[in-house]
């Protein structure tokens, strides 16, 4: 097996602090041949500030043979700045891995999670269009599933899904593949996690490295896929998707036509996966019935229709 090489080209990744994932990616990056920049902002997940992780970064990487420079800088309302740099750097930029994050209150937590990967994205999509096979990884979490004691980072990590997406359905006539990960790893967050024993359970099962290490399988440039997202960690992964059952149509849709019907709309036995959001409606007409789906089509709108990728 041929080792997956990133010589000649550059990748940002953002909330690279001193230990973790962003550490992590940057480092495994820069060992394969990539030149990396590395992003902090220089605030611990409660919001104090610290020292940023971009000089401890740098010189991990450097003293290992590898070339990499720090920019220090808020993803949220310094995207341009940081893209920006980030390119001077180098001359070009081919990767960018959105693993900034924050605690805080609900809009700390979406503006840093939800609107910084945005904005970062945005900003480096001109140079990753130009780069011609540019990529895009974005961080998710498990917390898509409900977070008992942080809405706001539930609901930020939820919409990196459909950001994802929506970016790799725009990429696809731009060469630019979007994936999503939602990491399970001994981190900077994770290690604020109080419960008896998780710590320990994390650090013994959950190293940064197997995270890191899929990480970099999505982001080479042979690697075909986009629009789509993983959980990973511990060597594990699997495919998240975004499913529908089968359903059934009420003849007669009243309040009183469900009581019947529901144990058919929960029955998880037959479900559709749908890429895109026409596809989904092309494939619930479908399931209306000949005459509604007939109409539909007549429609005429594909259902890999994309569109800009505005703010």
């Amino acid at each position: 097996m041929s080792t997956l090489r990133f010589d000649g080209q550059v990748a940002l990744v953002t909330g690279v602090s001193t230990f973790g994932l962003g550490l992590t990616y940057a480092t495994m990056l820069a060992e394969r041949g990539c030149a990396v920049v590395v992003n902090d902002l220089g605030r611990d997940w409660a919001g104090n500030t610290n020292e940023p992780g971009t000089e401890n970064a740098v010189r991990l990487i450097t003293e290992s043979g590898g070339s990499a420079t720090g920019v220090t800088g808020d993803v949220v309302t310094e995207s341009a700045r940081i893209v920006a740099e980030a390119v001077d750097a180098f001359g070009r930029l081919d990767i960018v891995i959105n693993n900034a994050g924050a605690g805080g209150d609900f809009d700390t937590q979406v503006d840093v999670h939800l609107h910084g990967a945005h904005r970062i994205s945005e900003a480096a999509w001109p140079h990753l269009t130009a780069a011609g096979n540019g990529r895009i990884l974005n961080l998710a979490s498990n917390a898509t599933w409900g977070s008992p004691a942080m809405p706001g980072y539930g609901a930020a990590k939820g919409a990196i899904l459909a950001l994802t997406r929506t970016q790799a359905i725009v990429g696809a006539g731009a060469g630019v593949r979007s994936n999503a990960i939602l990491p399970a790893a001994w981190t900077r967050s994770t290690a604020n996690v109080e419960a008896a024993g998780f710590r320990e359970f994390m650090q013994e099962h959950f190293p940064p490295e197997a995270v890191g290490a899929f990480a970099l399988y999505l982001l080479h440039r042979d690697t075909a896929l986009s629009g789509e997202a993983f959980t990973v960690g511990g060597g594990l992964v699997s495919r998240v998707v975004q499913a529908e059952t089968r359903g059934v149509v009420a003849p007669d849709p009243t309040p009183e036509s469900w009581p019947s019907l529901i144990d058919q709309v929960m029955d998880p036995s037959d479900i559709t996966i749908s890429p895109t959001m026409w596809a989904q409606l092309d494939a619930f007409a479908h399931r209306m019935g000949p005459d509604v789906y007939a109409q539909w089509s007549a429609i005429g709108i594909s259902t890999t229709v994309a569109a800009k990728v505005g703010s």
